[in-house]
C-alpha cells in the first residue's frame, strides 16, 4: 500500500473528495499515512496516528516509498507554535503535535525536505504529567471552534484532548465517544483529578462532548473556543450564561499517579 506524509501545516480530511464536503480530521504536519484510494487530484488516506480515514488534497502532502526511514522512525513532537525554514528558503509556521522527523536538535527531515529550527519546538513543561496536561491545554486557550480541527488556529473538543495528550506522550482515539473508552471511571465529581477527562452527553445519550479537569472544580474545554468554565457533578456550569451547558455522562481517568 503506497503511503506518505503530510508537507504543509495542517491537511484537512473530507467526507467526500472536493472543497465544499465536510471536514472531518485534520492531520498536522509530519503526521503519515496510508493511500487507501486516489480520485482525480484527491487521496482516501488512513492516518497512522489513530486510523481516522477521509480525502486529502494530495497537494498537501508527499507520496514516499514503504522503506522510507520515516515510517520507522519515533518523531519528537512539537509541544509550542514555531517557525521553520525549508532549504528552498521558505519559512512556515508548525502548530504543537507537528511530527519532527531525525530531529536532532536543530534540524528534521520530512521526506526528501529538510528544515531548520527558528525558534524552539518544545515549551518548558512541568514532569508531573498532570500538571503536563494542564499546562498544554492552557496553549490552546482562545483557540476558536472548528469541526474537525486540531490546530491553534482552530481545534474541536476531542481534537483538543487529542492534541494535548499525545504531546504529553499518550495516544488517544480521536472521538469523544471513543475516547470514552479509555481508562479508568470515577464515580463521582468530587474525586476527579486535574488531567482527568469528562465526557457529556445530549438529550439522546449519545457522547457528544468532552473536556479536561482542572484545578478548584473546574474544566478546559473547547466550546465555541477553548475555555475555562465551572464543572461539577450535574456537567459544564458557564458562568457568563448562568447555566449548565452541559450534562455529565462519565469521568474517565487515562493519567495514572
Amino acid at each position: 500500500m503506497e503511503k506518505g506524509v503530510v508537507s504543509k501545516s495542517m491537511a484537512a480530511l473530507r467526507r467526500e473528495p472536493t472543497h465544499t464536503s465536510e471536514m472531518v480530521n485534520q492531520l498536522l504536519f509530519g503526521e503519515t499515512f496510508d493511500m487507501v484510494e486516489r480520485q482525480g487530484g484527491w487521496l482516501k488516506v488512513k492516518g497512522h496516528t489513530d486510523g481516522y480515514s477521509g480525502w486529502m488534497d494530495e497537494r498537501l502532502s508527499l507520496q514516499l516509498p514503504d522503506n522510507s526511514p520515516i515510517f520507522t522512525d519515533k518523531p519528537k513532537i512539537a509541544s509550542r507554535l514555531f517557525r521553520a525554514k525549508a532549504a528552498s528558503g521558505f519559512t512556515t509556521y508548525l502548530c504543537p503535535g507537528s511530527q519532527l522527523h531525525s530531529f536532532d536538535g536543530k534540524t528534521f527531515r520530512n521526506g526528501s525536505s529538510s528544515f531548520v529550527c527558528m525558534d524552539t519546538p518544545f515549551a518548558k513543561l512541568p514532569d508531573n504529567p498532570r500538571e503536563k496536561i494542564l499546562a498544554l491545554s492552557t496553549t490552546f486557550m482562545d483557540a476558536p471552534y472548528l469541526w474537525g480541527g486540531r490546530s491553534l488556529f482552530g481545534v474541536d473538543c476531542s481534537g483538543l484532548v487529542q492534541v494535548v495528550f499525545e504531546i504529553a506522550g499518550t495516544m488517544l482515539p480521536r472521538d469523544a465517544r471513543d475516547q470514552a473508552g479509555i481508562g479508568q471511571t470515577i464515580e463521582f465529581a468530587n474525586e476527579a483529578k486535574p488531567g482527568d477527562l469528562a465526557f457529556f452527553d445530549d438529550e439522546n445519550g449519545v457522547i457528544t462532548h468532552v473536556g479536561i479537569v482542572a484545578e478548584n472544580a473546574t474544566i478546559i474545554h473547547c466550546s465555541g473556543f477553548v475555555r475555562v468554565d465551572r464543572f461539577d457533578h450535574q456537567g459544564i456550569f458557564n458562568i457568563e450564561a448562568h447555566r449548565y451547558t452541559h450534562k455529565l455522562r462519565i469521568i474517565r481517568r487515562v493519567i495514572f499517579d
